[in-house]
């Protein structure tokens, strides 16, 4: 998998401007997130750590805002931990040759003594199989917030779901990363112009 640093350290205020400036945001949410859930999805070592090789250097960049958000954010906090099984039948196994297994699919340390409960998943979206759908209508969520990594996979096929699901989506342009600026981008510009709205993290702060 090809990677770049498409975020200089310290640079994230000034990209997530420049990625704001490039979306249609005419369609928007008429309040603020409304009885909100945070998620934090696959913050892992397998995406997050050098040593691996699937590190999205992006992914450091992310873990202080998601950091910020939680030390503000009141409502549930759900953390995403995604292992593959060993089975022919999962089909990410089948077209990606590799798991997500063992040490590596551990939570980064940045990210590990957040609150929130985990969620075991196998497949992209956050709600394929895990519960959280029932659990979330149960705590009478009414929006969720997507952070975490990958942007155009995990991330952005957790917010089509949810979206399908009457959940309202507010996507943190600075809070998901992947491997490179042009897949970055090309999914806040199919999220702001279907499923939610995508908007930087102290837009979010502001109307918690």
């Amino acid at each position: 998998m090809r990677t770049e640093v498409y975020v200089p350290q310290g640079g994230m205020e000034e990209k997530v401007r420049e990625w704001l400036s490039k979306l249609d945001r005419k369609r928007r949410w008429p309040s603020g997130p409304e009885r909100p859930a945070l998620l934090v999805l696959d913050m892992q070592r397998f995406f997050t750590g050098p040593e691996s090789h699937a590190f999205i250097p992006a992914s450091r960049e992310i873990i202080p805002v998601i950091s910020n958000i939680v030390e503000k954010f009141k409502g549930p906090i759900f953390k995403t931990r995604h292992i593959q099984p060993e089975d022919a039948g999962n089909l990410m196994t089948l077209w990606w040759r590799d798991r997500v297994r063992g040490e590596l699919s551990e939570m980064d340390a940045g990210i590990s003594g957040i609150k929130g409960e985990i969620i075991r998943k196998e497949h992209y979206s956050a709600f394929h199989d895990t519960g959280l759908d029932r659990i979330l209508n149960e705590l009478d969520v009414g929006s969720v917030i997507v952070t975490g990594v990958m942007t155009e996979l995990c991330c952005e096929t957790t917010a089509r779901d949810a979206f399908m699901r009457g959940f309202k989506v507010f996507f943190i342009a600075d809070g998901t990363a992947t491997s490179t600026e042009e897949k970055h981008m090309s999914s806040l510009k199919a999220i702001s112009h279907g499923f939610g709205e995508v908007i930087s993290s102290k837009e979010l702060m502001s109307r918690l």
